[in-house]
């Protein structure tokens, strides 16, 4: 199976053979392009790794869709699409009669409320992603989805926890906090700043044993206020219970004592996502394992036949 994420300035490619228990990694590549490059560039890599018409899974880029939560409308079952587009077209910045909407309810967890979610991106968007990845690239597309849902996949290893589950994922300008429990999206919440800040603002001239400097304290504040507003959300209105721990996914650049300034600041465990634990043969730069971390779970969610 093979998963695909696009970003605005490129795209990664993970293949994934086996089962969904027990899954090899045979190839994770990540490439920078501008979009009217990627159709080439992801056209060498099908030919270099023979992965023509191989089914694939596609994550949509960050900022081309718009995820809402909403209560489902009392309306019969064939017609709740079309009373969805009325309700979120004033949320949206395109023309809902120019939308592709997809509905996703998840069960109502004990105690909590239902999870409903809609999915809106503009037709043109998608059409031309579909055509990216059948007719310039030749693989057959099994399904299209989008980061906040496709990376609960990765989370899936910690099933036997009754608790949430949060994920913290940081990339060069924004990041994002998911909630999951049970395989099911809680909650997610963007972060509008990210890696490049906090790196920019370490100490070069950092004294042994001090990890985090001073300018970078305040960045790391607001992202720690960010993930406490989520657990906080989570516990009130979704489950009335509390997180289990906090997995941060792989930083494309190190940040030296993060897990340390997080645990001292959060209740729950603070840990890195177990990448190389979960995933055999996945090479081990971290920076690769950051971008290509969407396109992993992509290529996850086709091995367990969800496509």
């Amino acid at each position: 199976m093979v998963g695909l994420c696009f970003f605005s300035d490129g795209f990664s490619l993970a293949k994934l053979r086996g089962c969904a228990q027990a899954p090899q990694v045979d190839v994770l590549e990540s490439v920078t392009a501008a979009p009217a490059d990627c159709g080439a560039a992801l056209q060498r890599l099908v030919q270099q790794y023979q992965l023509a018409a191989l089914p694939a899974v596609a994550v949509m880029a960050r900022g081309s869709y718009n995820l809402i939560q909403v209560e489902r409308p009392a309306v019969p079952e064939e017609e709740v699409l079309d009373a969805l587009r009325w309700q979120v077209k004033d949320l949206l910045d395109f023309s809902a009669d120019q939308a592709v909407l997809d509905y996703v309810a998840f069960d109502q967890i004990p105690g909590g409320q239902a999870l409903n979610f809609v999915v809106a991106a503009s037709r043109l968007r998608v059409a031309e992603l579909v055509k990216l990845v059948r007719d310039t690239a030749g693989l057959e597309l099994q399904a299209i989805d989008i980061p906040e849902l496709v990376l609960r996949q990765l989370l899936r290893f910690d099933e036997r926890q009754p608790k949430g589950l949060a994920l913290l994922c940081l990339w060069a300008g924004s990041g994002l906090v998911l909630v999951v429990q049970n395989d099911q999206l809680c909650l997610a919440r963007r972060i509008h700043f990210g890696l490049d800040e906090l790196v920019s603002l370490a100490d070069p001239d950092a004294v042994d044993g001090v990890d985090i400097s001073e300018a970078q304290q305040a960045v790391l504040d607001s992202i720690v206020l960010e993930v406490q507003r989520s657990l906080d959300y989570y516990e009130s209105h979704v489950a009335r219970q509390s997180i289990s721990r906090v997995l941060i996914a792989p930083l494309a650049v190190p940040v030296p004592g993060l897990v340390d300034y997080m645990t001292s600041y959060l209740a729950p465990e603070i840990l890195p996502l177990p990448m190389a634990q979960l995933f055999p043969g996945l090479p081990a730069d971290s920076a690769l394992q950051s971008h290509g971390l969407a396109a992993v779970a992509a290529a996850l969610r086709g091995l367990e036949g969800e496509a």
